[in-house]
């Protein structure tokens, strides 16, 4: 008598997919996150004749936006309406930036340097932290390669340059205005997602190594 014939493979369990509120409000940031970057490039897309300034500030803010639908949870988070005030102000206030009069000569091409510096500065900031980019303060692990071994707030530094850059690149006094009335909001970030982190030690030992929040040699 044959014996009879044993499947090739098991039984095959197919997990359903759990969904949770966590989940669920963690993809809205996410998608609302990406949508208010997109919505920051509209101004400059609009511009019939935008210039490589305002080229460069669209990608810079399509890609930020782009981070932002891939962002991993957080171990912590400050969800306080200080933390969102200051979040928002330093992102919004400088978006409120317009192209004005395009500046010439060496204003116009040091508008340009700075603005490449500054997402350059960021975006590789962004690839060190892969998916644990934020913009809520909190805790998504510690970084310290590349531009966080320089100070430990590259991405802020990177957004401050780009934003000095559009306005040599488009001087205006409401311009100048939006930049220095960003600065609060951002050293106010600073400080609250530095109180949170301060919690890990493996964030203290990263305060030691790298001294500067901001710029180096300054803060």
């Amino acid at each position: 008598m044959e014996a009879a014939a044993r499947p090739l493979c098991g039984p095959v369990t197919i997990k359903t997919p759990v969904v949770t509120w966590a989940g669920l409000g963690h993809a809205f940031a996410n998608v609302l996150l990406a949508a208010s970057f997109f919505v920051a490039a509209l101004p400059s897309a609009n511009q019939r004749e935008s210039g490589v300034a305002s080229t460069v500030w669209i990608a810079g803010a399509i890609i930020m936006g782009f981070f932002s639908l891939v962002r991993a949870p957080a171990k912590s988070a400050m969800l306080t309406i200080p933390a969102f005030a200051a979040s928002a102000g330093m992102l919004v206030v400088p978006c409120l930036m317009r192209p004005a009069t395009p500046s010439t000569g060496l204003w116009a091409a040091a508008g340009i340097v700075f603005e490449v510096t500054g997402v350059a500065f960021s975006q590789s900031a962004r690839i060190c932290m892969g998916r644990r980019f934020g913009i809520l303060p909190a805790n998504r692990g510690i970084v310290s390669k590349g531009p966080f071994s320089i100070v430990r707030h590259p991405i802020y530094l990177g957004w401050l340059i780009l934003t000095i850059g559009f306005a040599l690149s488009y001087p205006s006094l409401s311009n100048v205005i939006l930049i220095f009335a960003s600065l609060p909001f951002m050293v106010w970030r600073i400080e609250m997602e530095e109180a949170l982190l301060a919690a890990d030690s493996d964030y203290r030992v990263y305060q030691h190594q790298v001294r500067f929040r901001l710029v180096p040699g300054v803060v």
